[in-house]
């Protein structure tokens, strides 16, 4: 049924059979394992997907560039690993994609940016994503938040504590506009109780939440607004392969 916001992008149709998804499962040959993990990592994660044996399984063509599906095992299991670009609806076809393969649990791993003080490379998992982008609207009513899995948050503590490390638990901003993060909006996000900043949570998060699967996210700490401006420091580059293997870890666990 659908129902009619005060803008276009509060309108919400709860039909799961969408024009594209009903056309493109009726051409689907691939089916991939019911675990994946969703990189946002650069040239690492095709580095390591290369170097433990994953196969090139399926590709999603978008406009620049065609996005490789694999397939390997970790520990014994095996899991499907894709590449995701930056920000929540490019990000947001892929993952459709690979749900279309039959994927039921997912962890994503990325970057985000710290509100407060944390130190370059930590790693924190969300709670909650504060939706202030598009996406999620498209598949959940409107609201402020949306969940992570409990269950799959856990796996990824399990994975962060087992490999003797440690994680913090937070609430995150999910963004459209990288360049629209003004003092203003910044104090207004602190004020809700947003400790990070992303571009992908709210709206993996809500797919997941729509299609009924389980999400959650690994996330280390690169630039930071926490001091006087912003500071890009490092970009957390000496976290992203532990990161990795810390969300490999946690969806076969």
């Amino acid at each position: 049924m659908r129902s009619v916001g005060s803008f276009p992008v509060l309108d919400h149709d709860d039909d799961p059979d969408d024009l594209i998804s009903a056309a493109q499962r009726e051409t689907s040959r691939v089916r991939l394992p019911e675990r994946a993990v969703l990189t946002l990592l650069g040239d690492v994660a095709t580095r390591y997907a290369e170097e433990h044996g994953y196969e090139v399984v399926d590709e999603v063509e978008t406009i620049i560039r065609r996005h490789p599906v694999r397939v390997g095992t970790h520990r014994g299991v095996e899991v499907a690993f894709v590449e995701i670009p930056l920000g929540g609806p490019a990000a947001t076809i892929l993952f459709e994609h690979v749900l279309r393969g039959g994927v039921r649990s997912a962890v994503a791993v990325g970057s985000c940016g710290g509100l407060v003080h944390l130190e370059e490379g930590a790693f924190v998992l969300p709670t909650r994503a504060l939706r202030a982008e598009g996406t999620s609207y498209h598949y959940l009513p409107p609201g402020e938040w949306v969940e992570t899995s409990p269950r799959l948050r856990d796996a990824c503590a399990d994975a962060v504590e087992a490999a003797g490390l440690t994680h913090h638990e937070a609430l995150t901003w999910t963004t459209d506009a990288f360049y629209r993060e003004t003092r203003e909006t910044l104090a207004a996000r602190l004020a809700q109780g947003c400790e990070v900043v992303e571009m992908e949570c709210a709206s993996l998060a809500a797919c997941a939440q729509f299609r009924g699967v389980e999400f959650a996210q690994i996330l280390y700490t690169a630039d930071t607004l926490a001091g006087e401006g912003w500071d890009a420091r490092g970009f957390g580059r000496d976290a992203r392969e532990v990161a990795l293997t810390l969300a490999l870890d946690a969806v076969v666990g």
